[in-house]
């Protein structure tokens, strides 16, 4: 029995490894990242505070890597891109050079920030999350979700996950799984 259950999990890990290759090559040879099936429904509804589309994104407050506090509400005003992320995730890792080239090419532009909260609580200590970020120079802000709050608070069981904010801190987007550089154009443009 525990041989077939090591073997299972030999056979998932190899899998992993594989399409990780697989989407990092994409990447890197500037193709676009597919992300047909990460899409999830924009459905409209007038509730309250909440996650649905249209409902007062949850505020909180979280530390930098510098140790600077960073409050949702701060954003009020600008679309922001709210991203749940973690080193060891490898869709993780193919997302990030799409998004610091939206970030630099574009962001501003579109009067939009980046706020890439890092789960913590699952991930490496604080030390090896900044050699993370400074080896994959990003340059938009990074969050510690030190305790596991935020994740619980915006229910993210899957990685990535992205909040699209609107600049009255409604919810009009949320997408599980990767992203490209283009899908984040197209969404921005869709909420202006």
């Amino acid at each position: 029995m525990k041989k077939k259950i090591f073997s299972l999990l030999l056979i998932i890990a190899l899998i992993a490894i594989a399409l990780t290759n697989f989407v990092k090559s994409k990447v890197e040879e500037g193709q676009k990242v597919d992300t047909s099936s990460t899409q999830v429904s924009t459905a409209k509804n007038d509730k309250g505070s909440g996650l649905e589309i249209n409902q007062t994104a949850p505020d909180f407050q979280l530390k930098t890597l510098d140790d600077k506090k960073v409050k949702l509400s701060d954003y009020k005003g600008k679309i922001v891109i709210l991203n749940f992320w973690a080193t060891w995730c490898p869709p993780c890792k193919a997302e990030i050079p799409q998004m610091e080239k939206y970030y630099k090419k574009q962001a501003k532009d579109d009067g939009v920030e980046i706020l890439a909260v890092n789960l913590t609580k699952a991930d490496k200590d604080k030390a090896y999350i900044r050699d993370f970020v400074k080896s994959y120079e990003m340059t938009y802000p990074v969050l510690l979700d030190e305790d596991g709050e935020q994740q619980r608070q915006y229910e993210i069981v899957t990685i990535p996950t992205t909040f699209f904010i609107d600049k009255n801190g409604k919810i009009q987007k949320k997408v599980v799984g990767p992203m490209d550089q283009e899908m984040m154009s197209k969404t921005i443009a869709a909420i202006k």
